[in-house]
């Protein structure tokens, strides 16, 4: 019925849209040549010569419309190009891996508090760990000069010492060095002169190969090995005999050194002993004024000024005194 009253209404029903002229939306597409057909039907009936062709898109519905764009143009996709990728970075790649990779943080532990006791234990350890520390750094600063084997009492004792050895007693190392020093002092006239030509042979031998050894090593070295020396006997209360050598450079004396050499050479003390003397000459010295002194001074500088001099050219480096009196 709506259809029929569609054509019917001629030219003015042509420009309203079907679809709202039809009691139902029809959602079917209408081809433009079934739109023409109706359009001429509703023509023939009407005599006004007014009457046009309907457009196209007012005969089509709005909905039929839509419907036409999306099922006739489907839509395009865009499609971006592609944009190339920067490099990775190793180190970033690391990172990341590394972060990925890692545990949670534990929570930190209580700081154990240590009693007293604890504490002075703990401090004990550690003043023994640096002197074992110590200890180890100057033995190996100590240098080690070829043994000599200059005493004929000596040698006597190692000859015996190998005679029981091949008797094959079985005596402690004490027990054997006790019956070889024993041995060795009950040795003849003859063995001893013979132990006593070899002693002073080993004197020559010892001597060139002492030098050899001087000469291996710098005036600077060996008085560093004197020095650890002499702290090696602090520590340890031990003998550690300074290593000679003519190079070494003679410390300056005081002024109060200079007149206890003057002293003791004058002879009018020779009838006491040395400490006695030693005592003699300190109460004089105490008692001497500024001006008596003022020589013995002036020695005491003169011998600073030496050995300033000497320490620089032997030692390559400034003495203690140059470094205090530039630092005044």
């Amino acid at each position: 019925m709506s259809l029929s009253l569609a054509r019917c209404g001629g030219g003015v029903l042509q420009h309203l849209q079907l679809s709202d002229a039809f009691s139902r939306p029809i959602r079917q597409a209408i081809s433009q040549s079934h739109v023409r057909r109706m359009s001429l039907a509703t023509l023939g009936r009407f005599s006004t010569p007014n009457v046009r062709y309907a457009p196209v898109s007012v005969a089509l519905s709005g909905r039929l419309i839509n419907g036409y764009a999306t099922a006739a143009t489907p839509k395009k996709r865009t499609t971006k190009k592609a944009e190339p990728k920067a490099p990775k970075d190793p180190k970033a790649t690391k990172a990341t891996r590394a972060t990925k990779g890692t545990k949670a943080t534990k929570k930190p532990r209580a700081k154990k508090v240590l009693t007293e006791e604890q504490k002075e234990a703990k401090k004990e350890a550690k003043i023994a760990s640096d002197q074992r520390k110590l200890v180890k750094e100057l033995k190996a600063a100590v240098l080690s000069p070829p043994k000599r084997l200059t005493n004929y009492f000596t040698l006597a004792m190692l000859a015996k010492l190998e005679e029981i050895k091949k008797e094959g007693k079985e005596l402690a190392a004490k027990d054997a060095f006790k019956e070889a020093a024993e041995r060795a002092k009950a040795i003849s006239e003859a063995e001893r002169k013979k132990f006593v030509d070899a002693a002073a042979a080993n004197k020559e031998a010892h001597q060139e190969e002492y030098e050899k050894w001087i000469n291996s090593h710098t005036p600077l070295e060996i008085k560093q090995a004197n020095l650890a020396r002499r702290r090696l006997a602090q520590i340890q209360n031990k003998k550690f005999f300074p290593i000679h050598d003519p190079r070494l450079v003679k410390r300056a004396k005081v002024g109060y050194l200079f007149y206890a050499e003057e002293r003791h050479q004058a002879g009018d003390l020779k009838h006491m002993t040395i400490p006695e003397r030693g005592v003699r000459i300190a109460e004089e010295w105490r008692g001497m004024t500024d001006a008596e002194k003022q020589k013995y001074v002036r020695l005491q500088e003169a011998d600073t000024e030496r050995y300033i001099r000497e320490y620089k050219e032997v030692y390559g480096e400034d003495a203690p005194y140059a470094e205090r009196r530039a630092s005044k």
